[in-house]
């Protein structure tokens, strides 16, 4: 496996520290189509409140872009593979841009969700062309360190995100929206200097003539991905609406709250870097552990401090999971391969982040209410906590065999 991996590295190795920050910044915007309107949701609702089925249309606008990252970003792996990772970069991060800021102007809610669909359509191309160039460029532990980074400095930019959508909320529920003008400054950052990798060309005709992919390397990272993605992104979209039931509707509040919280992810993600040694299982087991503390906390709290305690232990769990899950998915595959493993890892996330806003609506109508649907929450990520542990305990009692 090693002498294939060297033989598929790109020829031209030019990637330093410039060029993975500015693809890791690719990945800062999913954060932004979440972290930024999350706490103007309710005046956002408020303000269509005459929209039969507002309430699920404005869910719906936090998750749609997500539905489209999960159908479009295996295709976008294949079509990275083939054409090449900068030019989709390219064409994402100017779509993105100007999909983003069309809720300045839109008037109509069905319109709004539309462009939201844009969005995602957007974010396939970004985070999948993204993501392989990060991973055509770094290798081992190189590579699980940008992966680490991309974790963390994605939190905080969540938090700054957080912070400016509470602000700006207080002006217009409309006003965050202009934020979406960044990619612009990415797109002219990538124009500058990320270059398309050289590969030899014997490598590019087996790119393209590559044989079905083996799903077999990423199914059940994909599957674990789309579960972690559905709890993680609980509190991500609902603390607003939990605080706003508890007696704290300010969007500044509710962005303070979500911001303080976020700052744990970054903390996990560093978790995650330090347990070198760990198994994808174990540093599972500590996450799932973390986020079903963290759900329990918030689902038996009603103070605002310990509403945010709550969703501070589950973003610790959170920064521990999705390095994890990245690092897992993308570890067996080569250069040919990576575009669509990235598509497909993209794919499973992107899912989990558009079905949990809809899985809340779902078991809050069987549970009664959003507590216990935190709490039903909680209980199930235990659950996960505890298989991750046997799986552990499994995977070491047969790695002792193997030494005796």
């Amino acid at each position: 496996m090693r002498a294939r991996e060297d033989a598929l590295e790109p020829t031209e190795r030019t990637a330093g520290s410039l060029q993975g920050w500015i693809l890791v910044s690719a990945s800062w915007l999913s954060v932004v189509a979440t972290s930024l309107i999350a706490p103007i949701l309710p005046r956002m609702a408020a303000h269509f409140a005459s929209t039969p089925g507002v309430e699920t249309m404005v869910q719906l606008s936090i998750a749609l872009p997500s539905l489209f990252v999960g159908l479009l970003a295996g295709s976008a792996g294949i079509l990275v593979d083939r054409i090449g990772r900068r030019g989709v970069l390219m064409v994402g991060l100017v779509a993105y841009a100007l999909l983003g800021m069309a809720p300045l102007w839109l008037n109509g809610l069905p319109a709004i969700l539309i462009s939201r669909c844009g969005v995602g359509v957007a974010e396939a191309a970004i985070f999948t062309a993204g993501g392989a160039l990060l991973g055509d460029y770094f290798r081992g532990q190189e590579r699980e360190k940008w992966f680490a980074l991309q974790a963390g400095s994605a939190t905080l930019l969540a938090v700054a995100m957080l912070l400016i959508g509470g602000a700006l909320g207080e002006i217009s529920w409309r006003a965050p929206f202009i934020i979406y003008a960044l990619p612009l400054l990415q797109g002219a950052l990538v124009l500058a200097f990320i270059r398309e990798p050289t590969r030899p060309a014997a490598i590019l005709v087996q790119a393209k003539t590559a044989e079905p992919f083996n799903w077999r390397k990423v199914a059940l990272p994909a599957a674990v991905s789309l579960f972690s993605s559905m709890a993680f992104f609980v509190v991500v979209v609902q603390l607003g609406f939990v605080l706003t039931q508890r007696g704290y509707a300010s969007p500044a509040l509710i962005g303070f709250g979500a911001a303080g919280s976020s700052l744990a992810v970054p903390v996990g993600a560093l978790l995650f870097r330090l347990m070198g040694r760990w198994s994808p299982a174990a540093r599972l087991a500590l996450g799932f552990t973390l986020l079903a503390l963290g759900f329990t906390i918030i689902g038996l709290a009603q103070g605002y401090g310990a509403t945010v305690a709550g969703a501070t232990v589950n973003s610790l769990g959170g920064g521990i999971l999705i390095p994890t899950l990245m690092s897992w998915s993308l570890r067996d595959l080569d250069s040919t391969e990576l575009g669509r493993g990235t598509g497909i890892w993209n794919t499973a996330f992107a899912l989990g982040q558009f079905l949990s806003p809809l899985s809340v609506i779902a078991i809050s109508s069987a549970f009664g209410g959003l507590s216990n649907t935190i709490l039903t929450y909680g209980a199930v990520t235990g659950v996960a906590a505890l298989i991750a542990v046997f799986a552990t305990r499994q995977s070491n009692a047969g790695q002792t065999k193997l030494r005796t």
